[in-house]
């Protein structure tokens, strides 16, 4: 499996409708069989009265994001070692939540159509790889934001002192583009690489999928 992958499934049928993977765009016979699994997970889940179906799941290093939008699902898949830091995990949710309403806004039409003959056509999806390259893309700028932020926050755990790591902090928020090594002092250098391999290591799943340039703390 690709360390990320994103499915689009139709609710009732269960069958489907796209697939996204960031390593390889080619799609299997176990596709089919995974999305049948994701759906009768999702249904059974509302069956025992949880009215959304299921949210999340983890297995071993697997982990499956479930976003419901009104006519499809999408489940994000993530493969990877360590459980997210709190402070990203809010941004996967986001993604998930973002791919499934804008494919149901750009294929409405062939959607409703769909649906109401039960002939389904994954094939008039095709394109959607650009739209999510696209919130791809978006959610990378926030993330890389996001990332130097955390490490500045770590490095003020680290004791490196406010009055270096704050005001990267503030011109960060307002959209200043920063070189933190450049600004911390060569003596808080040691508590900086604690807090960058921190930042890195809880939260790598997510600087690899928004392609985030995360710093190396054996370039300094």
């Amino acid at each position: 499996m690709n360390p990320v992958e994103v499915y689009i499934i139709a609710k009732d049928a269960g069958l489907l409708l796209y697939k996204y993977s960031i390593l390889d765009f080619s799609q299997t016979d176990k596709d089919q069989l995974m999305s049948g699994f994701l759906s009768a997970l999702n249904n059974f889940a509302k069956e025992m009265e949880f009215p959304e179906g299921v949210s999340l799941i983890r297995s071993g290093s697997l982990e499956a994001r479930f976003s419901p939008g009104k006519h499809v699902f999408s489940v994000l898949i993530i493969d990877y070692q360590i459980p997210l830091g709190a402070s990203t995990e809010p941004i996967l949710s986001g993604l998930a939540e973002e791919i499934v309403l804008t494919f149901e806004e750009k294929y409405k039409k062939d959607l409703e159509k769909q649906i109401k003959s039960q002939k389904f056509q994954p094939e008039a999806f095709g394109d959607f790889w650009m739209e999510i390259d696209k919130i791809i893309d978006l959610y990378g700028a926030q993330s890389n934001e996001l990332y130097q932020k955390l490490v500045l926050i770590e490095a003020l755990y680290a004791k490196v002192p406010q009055k270096w790591c704050l005001p990267l902090i503030e011109d960060l928020g307002q959209g200043k583009k920063v070189n933190i090594i450049d600004n911390i002092p060569d003596s808080y250098h040691q508590a900086l690489k604690k807090a960058i391999n921190k930042v890195n290591l809880e939260s790598k799943p997510v600087w690899e999928i928004f392609v985030v340039p995360i710093l190396d703390p054996r370039a300094f």
